[in-house]
């Protein structure tokens, strides 16, 4: 006699949780683990040789006396976009429009704790390696003065946490290609930006990129494995998929 077990359908249970598992996730743990502590490191080392950091302020010194006023409109623009508070928003407008197209929870947790992750943790990164920003008076046209320190750039990881969350939520659909596109397009540009205001040495934003990518990764890893199959066992009523194949 064969026993069912009482819980949401099928097809409940695929638009709540249709998230499968990244491939090769210890190698991707790995991965993100020495990315992870590489970034740091050399955070580390760049923050405490002075040498390595006026190496850099020439790159930025030369696109300082090659401002324009088109590209100072595009490079301010994109400093507003992104501040903290207008990243907020976006990100909190993004999951709604994700949940709404979607109607999927599992894929705007996902959206949003890969965000929270890769972006979050770019400010313990910055309070652990502690590198201050180029010194504005050096610069032929600052354009802006921050005072935080600038290792990584915050502007570069949320865009790229932003793009990598919108690549792993269109996973699925055929415009997957133009997100990547348009992700990576976009990232390369905050993160050049970055640099031509002045306020970032290079190394920060490509710092960023790389940051990104692991924790991001790292965070997807997590989630997949082991927070996502807990979910659907609760959703199939607390019966683990051993439990129900005991039942015929």
């Amino acid at each position: 006699m064969t026993v069912t077990t009482s819980g949401p359908d099928v097809s409940t249970q695929q638009r709540m949780l249709p998230l499968r598992p990244l491939a090769h996730p210890r190698a991707i743990t790995i991965m993100s683990v020495l990315a992870l502590c590489a970034v740091i490191g050399f955070g580390l080392l760049v923050a405490r040789t002075p040498g390595w950091s006026a190496s850099e302020l020439g790159i930025d010194q030369w696109l300082s006396l090659h401002h324009t006023p088109v590209l100072d409109s595009v490079a301010l623009t994109i400093a507003w976009l992104f501040d903290p508070a207008m990243a907020l928003a976006i990100t909190l407008v993004s999951a709604i429009l994700i949940g709404l197209v979607t109607r999927n929870p599992a894929r705007v947790l996902t959206f949003l704790g890969m965000i929270a992750v890769a972006w979050g943790g770019s400010e313990l990164i910055k309070w652990i390696v502690q590198r201050p920003r180029p010194d504005a008076t050096l610069l032929a046209h600052p354009l802006l003065t921050e005072h935080s320190f600038g290792y990584p750039s915050g502007h570069t990881c949320f865009v790229a946490a932003l793009g990598l969350a919108l690549i792993f939520v269109a996973r699925d659909h055929p415009s997957r290609p133009l997100v990547i596109t348009v992700a990576a397009l976009a990232t390369v540009l905050v993160a050049v930006s970055r640099v031509y205001l002045g306020v970032h040495y290079p190394t920060d934003v490509l710092a960023s990129i790389v940051y990104s990518l692991a924790a991001s990764a790292l965070a997807l890893v997590i989630w997949l494995q082991n927070v996502v199959p807990r979910v659907s066992v609760l959703l199939r009523g607390g019966a683990s998929p051993q439990d129900q194949s005991m039942g015929s």
